[in-house]
């Protein structure tokens, strides 16, 4: 790296902490500043499009402080196309985790050996386990290769293929926000049936934005996904088997697989989300807006490398063999979460700690409930057969309280009898 570009990203440094330094921030707060520059992707010179943790300012900020701007130079490191000095018990470790399984990655690896404590965040870095590698030649080991010829679904809906990917962060009312996004396309023509951001990649978030592709595209034949947790979760599993859906997994550290849903991950980043002024972004709602803005203005209408059209265009092609949800009440009943609940004798089941009231009729038994979890003003008991056979609704005590018992004490009669008896 030359002086010239050394001393460009200084200044570029120093740009950001230049606040910090003079306490001229426009923001409230220091901490507020260092949320807001650190929620922005920038374009460092030499090195491209980079985002900064808040760590990383502060130590900008103490260097500068007490060497001055030359601190704020990139170094060349000493130990410079050297590996660094690496136990033999490490080394030894790494090249039998390449060998007992050759498709390993570099940072499997890595996190396998801070895992077991065989190296430390200071002593070996990620960096150095894959120039190890690669100066034993054993990056390119290739075992028994699959068969990973290129393939494509013949018709949509075939198959979708989805995933989470890490979202930006954003600042609503003052507070940070980390984003997560989930997206699901279809193998045939590359469509989006839905991508959005939430808050958390959990499987309340998974299962709403499946709904919502659904609703818009139609059932899938088949659902390609990763191993993760949410993906194996049983709702997610009982979902799937009540559309008639398949639910295939890839197979572990196999990327690759899912290349069509990872390359428009990429595609979003460097078209769209490296564009997007996020300090003009309020709320999760205005981020997705703009998000679908641009599926569907810009992505489904642009011609796609690989099938030689429109993806839109080749979606709608073969519509007449789509597969829709009958109406939106069966699809609500389809995407409702599932749980088995034994009757208490106050005629109550609990539903995520809240307290839902049952027909007395089922007091000890065991029925099988139906919910929403971002609705629990209801609920619902089926049958083992799937037919819908009541509506409960939360306990409501002082309502409980008003309702006229068969058998009441009358007490002015008590009272009667009483004196009588005192006479």
């Amino acid at each position: 790296m030359d002086n010239d570009l050394k001393q460009k990203i200084a200044f570029f440094r120093f740009s950001l902490i230049a606040p910090l330094v003079n306490e001229n921030y426009t923001q409230p707060t220091a901490k507020e500043y260092l949320e807001s520059i650190c929620s922005k992707i920038y374009d460092v010179p030499g090195q491209g499009k980079k985002e900064f943790s808040p760590n990383t300012i502060k130590t900008w900020l103490c260097l500068y402080r007490k060497y001055g701007i030359d601190s704020l130079y990139p170094k060349d490191r000493s130990d410079r196309g050297k590996s660094r000095v690496m136990p033999d018990n490490v080394k030894d470790f790494i090249i039998n985790c390449k060998l007992s399984n050759p498709s390993r990655t570099a940072k499997s690896i890595y996190q396998e050996l801070l895992a077991k404590k065989l190296i430390d965040f200071d002593s070996i870095s990620l960096s150095t386990i894959q120039r190890f590698l690669s100066k034993r030649n054993l990056t390119a080991m290739k075992v028994n290769m699959k068969d990973r010829r290129a393939f494509e679904m013949e018709l949509p809906n075939d198959c979708w293929q989805s995933d989470i990917s890490m979202g930006p962060y954003i600042n609503v009312d003052g507070r940070k926000i980390k984003t997560y996004l989930i997206a699901f396309l279809d193998d045939c023509s590359r469509v989006i049936t839905h991508a959005e951001f939430f808050e958390s990649d959990n499987v309340i978030s998974l299962i709403e934005a499946f709904k919502k592709a659904v609703a818009k595209r139609g059932i899938p034949k088949k659902l390609f996904v990763d191993n993760g947790k949410v993906f194996q979760s049983e709702q997610m599993h009982l979902i799937c088997a009540s559309l008639g859906t398949s639910l295939c997994y890839a197979e572990p550290y196999s990327p690759e697989s899912k290349g069509k849903i990872e390359r428009f991950f990429r595609t979003l980043k460097d078209q769209w989300m490296y564009s997007l002024d996020l300090t003009k972004i309020a709320s999760i709602e205005e981020l997705n807006e703009n998000l679908n803005k641009y599926i569907e203005d810009v992505y489904h209408q642009t011609v796609h490398s690989s099938i030689k059209m429109k993806p839109i265009d080749r979606f709608i092609k073969n519509i007449d063999n789509i597969k829709y949800v009958r109406s939106s009440d069966e699809l609500d009943m389809t995407f409702l979460y599932r749980v088995k609940r034994r009757v208490l004798k106050d005629a109550t089941i609990s539903i995520d700690n809240v307290k839902f009231e049952v027909p007395m009729q089922y007091i000890g038994e065991y029925i099988n409930v139906r919910y929403y979890p971002g609705s629990m003003d209801k609920a619902y008991i089926f049958s083992d057969d799937n037919r819908l056979l009541s509506t409960i609704s939360p306990v409501n005590k002082i309502d409980n309280s008003k309702v006229r018992r068969k058998k009441e004490i009358d007490f002015s009669k008590l009272a009667s009898k009483e004196g009588v008896a005192d006479v």
